[in-house]
């Protein structure tokens, strides 16, 4: 079975847009305005399709290709880290937001069980105040443990997949149904060119 694979097209410039060829220098990142366009087009992409990650170029140098495609890779693969990070701080938060909430419930609940049925309207509606203000102490562990992760958890599960795309540098096309002469491609680890089918092309970005 012929597995679907998602192009992300990039049209810049000049090879020099994604930074110095030597992939180390700024640490392995990415233009900001580059990592976003590919973050954009990545988002419109089927799930369950391979990436492919085009970058056209008129200067493409066959010596900076795999340089590009490493950085590319280490890029998105710290910001997947990042994103892990982050979910694991959510849930120290939610662990930590549960045990001062439980301590109000506890508090709050026992204020307003000393409070008698016969202590006047004035007290009733304070014992019905503490009881609110219990559960809603509760609120905010509930949305850390059930909601607050979900986002991280997308864009972590978007960068992994940048990170394991295949990467390619090349020339723009010299006229109308010229061939490429210049191919330049870089596969991710156990990624297979020939086991894909392309989509069609998202909009490019300029640099």
């Amino acid at each position: 079975m012929v597995k679907a694979c998602h192009e992300l097209r990039v049209s810049l410039d000049s090879i020099r847009s994604l930074g110095p060829p030597d992939a180390g220098a700024l640490g392995g990142t990415l233009p900001a305005d580059i990592a976003e366009e590919l973050l954009t087009q990545a988002r419109s992409a089927d799930e369950r399709a391979a990436l492919v990650i085009r970058f056209v170029v008129p200067d493409a140098d066959a010596a900076c290709a795999d340089a590009i495609a490493a950085r590319v890779h280490t890029h998105f693969a710290r910001a997947a880290q990042r994103h892990a990070l982050q979910i694991r701080d959510i849930f120290r938060f939610a662990r930590v937001s549960t045990a001062v909430g439980l301590l109000c419930v506890v508090l709050l609940l026992a204020c307003a069980q000393a409070i008698p049925e016969d202590a006047g309207k004035l007290m009733n509606g304070v014992r019905e105040s503490l009881n609110i203000f219990a559960w809603v102490a509760m609120w905010r562990p509930a949305e850390l443990w059930l909601y607050a992760h979900l986002p991280e958890r997308h864009w972590r599960c978007l960068a992994l997949r940048l990170a394991r795309a295949t990467v390619s540098v090349e020339p723009p096309p010299r006229g109308p149904g010229a061939v490429l002469s210049v191919r330049l491609p870089r596969f991710s680890p156990g990624a297979r060119a020939a086991g894909c089918s392309r989509s069609p092309a998202r909009s490019a970005a300029g640099a």
